[in-house]
C-alpha cells in the first residue's frame, strides 16, 4: 500500500484528493467535521467555518470578501454576515500525489472488506448510469437495495434529496423526482480503481479454470491412454493416444475413466476406418475390385468386399496387440479376436 501519505482521513470522510495538506490537517482537528450535501466542502460544527475549493458560483453561492475563482485554489473561511471571510488560501494539492491518495483508498477497500458479485454490479451501473434517481436505480434489480446501502456506506455513491447551490446541475436536474444518487470525480475514480482490479481478477480466475481445465483434459487422457494399454499392452503408443483421445469427451461428460468394452469398440472403430482407405492400396485387394467392377458387380458388392479385407486386418491387429490375454469381441467385428 502507498506510503507517507499524510492525513488520508478526515474524521469519518475520506479526504478530497485536492485537499492541501495544512487545509487537511485544520479540518481534522475539528471536534465534529460536517460535509455539505454537494460534497465540495467541509465545515466544522457550527458551520460557519467552512474549508473548499468552491467559491463565487455564478448563482451568488458561496461569495467571498476577496477574489477568488471556483477551483482555483482551496480556501478556509469565516462566514461574517452573508459573507466568506477568507483566512487562508493554499494551491491544491498535487496531481500525482492526490493519485496516491485515491489508489491508498482504492486499496483500502479492496482489502478491507469482501465483495460480491451484487456489490461489483450496483457499483458498474452506477458508473454507467450515475446521476440517477434512486427508485429508478433501485427498480432495476431488487436485490440492489443492500449492496447501494454498502456503497453509500464507503462513500463510492451520495444520495441527495434537496437542492444545493453546489449540486453539478445534471444533479439538481433530477431532483424532482425524488432522492438522487452521483459520484463526484474522487468517488468515480475509485471505483473505476476497484472495477479494474474485480476485471483483472475475474481474467486471471478464467485463465486458471482454463488452464486447470486443459490440465485436467492432459491427465485425462493420459489417463485414458494408460487403460487402452492395459487392454492391449502391445498397441503402439501414437494409436493408444488416438484411442484415448477419441474416448475422453465421454469420459468428461461421464466423470469417470471407460470401460474395457467401450475401449475395444472404439479401438476397432478407428482401426476400421483407418484399414478402410490403406486397403484399397494392397496389389491384390485392388486387383479383385478392378476385377469385380469388370464383372459388373455394384459399388455394394465391392464395398462388401473391401469392408471385408478392412475387418480381417483390424482383427488380427487386435488379436497381436491383445498378446496372452484373453480374446475380446467387438459389435464392429462379430467373432471373439
Amino acid at each position: 500500500m502507498t506510503t507517507d501519505l499524510g492525513l488520508t482521513r478526515l474524521g469519518e470522510w475520506d479526504r478530497p484528493s485536492g485537499m492541501p495538506e495544512g487545509l487537511a490537517g485544520l479540518v481534522a482537528s475539528w471536534p465534529v467535521i460536517n460535509r455539505s450535501p454537494g460534497g465540495e466542502a467541509f465545515l466544522d460544527g457550527s458551520g460557519l467555518i467552512r474549508v473548499s475549493d468552491v467559491w463565487n458560483l455564478p448563482n451568488g453561492a458561496f461569495p467571498t470578501d476577496r477574489p477568488l475563482d471556483i477551483h482555483a485554489g482551496w480556501a478556509v473561511a469565516r462566514l461574517v454576515d452573508t459573507v466568506w471571510k477568507l483566512i487562508e488560501v493554499a494551491p491544491a494539492h498535487p496531481r500525482d500525489a492526490g493519485r496516491a491518495l485515491l489508489r491508498d483508498r482504492a486499496e483500502r477497500l479492496l482489502h478491507g472488506r469482501r465483495w460480491t458479485g451484487g456489490d461489483l454490479e450496483a457499483l458498474d451501473s452506477l458508473l454507467k448510469a450515475a446521476p440517477v434517481s434512486q427508485a429508478e436505480f433501485l427498480a432495476a434489480d431488487a436485490g440492489r437495495e443492500r449492496a447501494l446501502k454498502s456503497l453509500i456506506k464507503l462513500r463510492l455513491t451520495f444520495v441527495v434529496d434537496g437542492f444545493h447551490p453546489a449540486l453539478p446541475a445534471p444533479v439538481a436536474d433530477l431532483l424532482a423526482g425524488g432522492p438522487v444518487l452521483w459520484l463526484d470525480d474522487d468517488a468515480r475514480e475509485v471505483a473505476e480503481q476497484v472495477m479494474a482490479h474485480s476485471r483483472r481478477r475475474m481474467e486471471v480466475s478464467a485463465k486458471r479454470v482454463a488452464r486447470d481445465d486443459k490440465q485436467r483434459g492432459a491427465d485425462l487422457k493420459d489417463s485414458i491412454a494408460e487403460a487402452v494399454r492395459a487392454v492391449f499392452p502391445g498397441m503402439p503408443e501414437d494409436v493408444s493416444l488416438s484411442v484415448a483421445a477419441r474416448l475422453a469427451p465421454a469420459a468428461i461428460k461421464l466423470g469417470r475413466r471407460p470401460g474395457t468394452q467401450a475401449i475395444v469398440d472404439c479401438t476397432a472403430e478407428i482401426r476400421l476406418d483407418r484399414w478402410r482407405q490403406v486397403i484399397i492400396g494392397d496389389p491384390r485387394v485392388s486387383a479383385r475390385l478392378a476385377a469385380m467392377q469388370a464383372k459388373g458387380d455394384n459399388n455394394r458388392a465391392r464395398k462388401r468386399y473391401r469392408d471385408q479385407r478392412a475387418l480381417e486386418q483390424v482383427a488380427e491387429e487386435i488379436a497381436r496387440w491383445r498378446g496372452d490375454l484373453e480374446p475380446v469381441t467387438s459389435r464392429w467385428l462379430g467373432d471373439a479376436v
